[in-house]
């Protein structure tokens, strides 16, 4: 049975739900004006509903335009595409921004309704194992919720009890406070959970891989926080490390591990292999989905999945000349593919930068970057033009250009990720696109999220979004390893994932360990620039880059050196967000204790 619950319980707070303790003068009424009253969270029904919303409530952000802008723009790796707003890819945020105040909203009711299930679940008449493992998964959602906030905001307000009552006053909590808590959260969740979840999809549910996955990730950013760490951060590194290492190392016993073929991580149908730990799941029954397209009975269209329009180029545009670059050729402007489910909604929100694409090096022996970029799309027209579409060239049942008739199932166009000669031109009958054509519209569509499957070429997605992987842990094991000093540690890591990375099925056997002993490095490779390139290579498009950025200290620099567009514009006090103002700052009556982030 799938997590799909339409329950919500929403406490009424006037400002946040991580409100401080509360006096008789804060109080603004005091008839309490929840959905569902404290005493629900002791019954079994009302144990296993308070934390199924609380997964729910992660559809806000994971799949939404806003989140998603927020968690990998304005970085090194990605920029604004040709449909993209400004506020987030060139840093013009304000404390009124919409994306923020779902974060800090939605956010504080998971954790208010998690509080509730901590306060009152253990008192459920439900079998000890099941209740245990219920109050575990709250503790890991906590966690989870109150890690996004600390990332986002800094000092945030830190309530670990249920709330009941409206306050008008807030305090922030520092970031260590916050973080002890977060950790502490962590590892009891890891000591309560099973291995695997006893309940369906398992990949769903927090488990104890996800739980010291997240634990893991936790303890790193800690060590890099100067405000948060325990001394020079190198206790907070080690343990990194060791909890890391230790879920690497009892993968068999999790029934987890590495794919063998990288390409099969974002497969489509995948979403639950061996490598996942943790994904938000999806439901293709339209009473469930939370997606508005096309669907009268959708709880909120906000909350669907549309990872797969985001990255998609203009692919459809007529505006190229399928004979750029052949001498003496006419120049012939013509659309060359029409808008399919196989090719994807040409969203365009994000294109990668210049830095992207050459930090996939070693593609030779490397799969990462055909497995993550579209290269071929096939002729598949004539077709009925959508409606919408611009209709230039449809009628034509076939296109010549100076190499031949393109017919459908011809390569209409190709991006090799390269430059080009006019000879390699005159071998395609399409259009090849080279680095130096790219622009806000054209760019190699990022593929893992694509969908496929759907009815309509314009449909969301009903796929289950993959947010932690065994890929990522090994890269935490070696940034972990990096900072605590171990260089060996860090370079066995990182050479697991590039050993995997060089394996294809076009290969022989004997190939593809020739090309895996190609991609090892070295101890003396390892820094953090060599990390951060590293987790472009296996992460890109999976929603870590900014915060990557941030914990490592680099936001500045790299956004300065790599991104054209966000580089000029981004300050040091950027690597905070504003704290929302509509439903926050100017909400609270305390305001001189509780101040604004700098900057804003």
């Amino acid at each position: 049975m799938k997590i799909h619950q339409r329950i919500k319980i929403i406490s009424f707070l006037v400002i946040s739900l991580a409100a401080a303790p509360i006096s008789c003068s804060d109080i603004l009424e005091s008839e309490y004006r929840s959905d569902l009253g404290p005493e629900f969270f002791s019954t079994p029904d009302g144990l296993q509903a308070g934390v199924h919303a609380s997964y729910a409530i992660t559809r806000y952000f994971w799949g939404s335009e806003g989140f998603t802008t927020s968690s990998v723009t304005g970085t090194d790796e990605v920029t604004r595409g040709g449909d993209g707003g400004p506020e987030f890819h060139e840093y013009t945020i304000l404390p009124n921004n919409g994306t923020l105040s779902s974060i800090w909203n939605n956010s504080y009711t998971a954790i208010n309704n998690l509080n509730g299930v901590l306060q009152y679940g253990p008192d459920a008449a439900l079998p000890q194992d099941r209740k245990t493992e219920l109050l575990a998964e709250a503790k890991f959602l906590r966690a989870y919720f109150y890690f996004l906030l600390v990332q986002n905001f800094g000092d945030v307000p830190l309530n670990l009890t249920f709330n009941t009552v409206p306050n008008t006053k807030a305090y922030r909590t520092n970031v260590k406070e916050v973080y002890e808590a977060i950790v502490q959260d962590l590892k009891d969740a890891a000591n309560a959970l099973p291995n695997k979840p006893t309940s369906s999809p398992s990949k769903a549910r927090a488990s104890k891989p996800a739980a010291l996955h997240l634990l893991a990730k936790v303890l790193l950013t800690k060590g890099w926080n100067v405000n948060a760490r325990e001394g020079d951060g190198k206790s907070d590194f080690e343990s990194a490390y060791t909890v890391a290492d230790t879920l690497i190392a009892n993968s068999a016993q999790y029934d987890i591990g590495l794919e063998p073929n990288y390409a099969d991580v974002y497969r489509n149908t995948n979403e639950y292999g061996r490598e996942v730990l943790f994904v938000l799941d999806r439901n293709t029954d339209p009473v469930f989905s939370e997606s508005g397209y096309n669907n009268t009975t959708a709880e909120d269209g906000n909350k669907e999945n549309r990872l797969n329009h985001y990255w998609v180029s203009f692919y459809t545009l007529a505006d190229q000349n399928v004979n750029f670059g052949i001498t003496g050729a006419p120049e012939v402007k013509v659309k060359l593919v029409s808008r399919s489910t196989l090719y994807g909604r040409p969203y365009r929100r994000f294109r990668p930068n210049p830095y992207t694409y050459e930090a996939f090096t070693k593609r030779d022996v490397d799969s990462r970057y055909d497995n993550t970029f579209q290269k071929v799309w096939l002729f598949n027209r004539p077709t009925e033009v959508p409606a919408g579409e611009d209709a230039v060239g449809t009628a034509a049942p076939t296109i010549t250009t100076t190499r031949g008739v393109l017919q459908r199932g011809d390569t209409a166009i190709f991006m090799p990720g390269h430059e080009v000669t006019e000879a390699d031109r005159k071998k395609v009958k399409g259009l090849i696109m080279a680095p130096s054509q790219y622009s806000y519209e054209w760019f190699p569509t990022m593929i893992k999220h694509l969908d496929p499957t759907r009815q309509h070429y314009n449909d969301p997605s009903d796929r289950p979004i993959i947010l932690m992987r065994l890929g990522e842990t090994y890269l935490i094991a070696a940034e972990a390893a990096f900072k605590a000093g171990n260089l060996t540690n860090a370079k066995d890591k990182i050479n697991a994932l590039r050993e995997r990375a060089a394996f294809r099925t076009t290969n022989s056997s004997a190939e593809n360990a020739a090309d895996a002993i190609a991609t090892r490095i070295s101890e003396s490779d390892v820094d953090i620039k060599f990390i951060l390139e590293e987790r472009t290579r296996e992460l890109y498009g999976e929603m870590h880059r900014w915060y990557d950025l941030v914990r490592t200290q680099t936001l500045i620099t790299r956004v300065k050196q790599y991104n054209p567009l966000a580089g000029p514009k981004i300050q040091d006090y950027h690597v905070l967000r504003p704290i929302p103002s509509t439903s926050q700052m100017d909400l609270v009556t305390n305001r001189d204790e509780f101040p604004q982030n700098p900057g804003y």
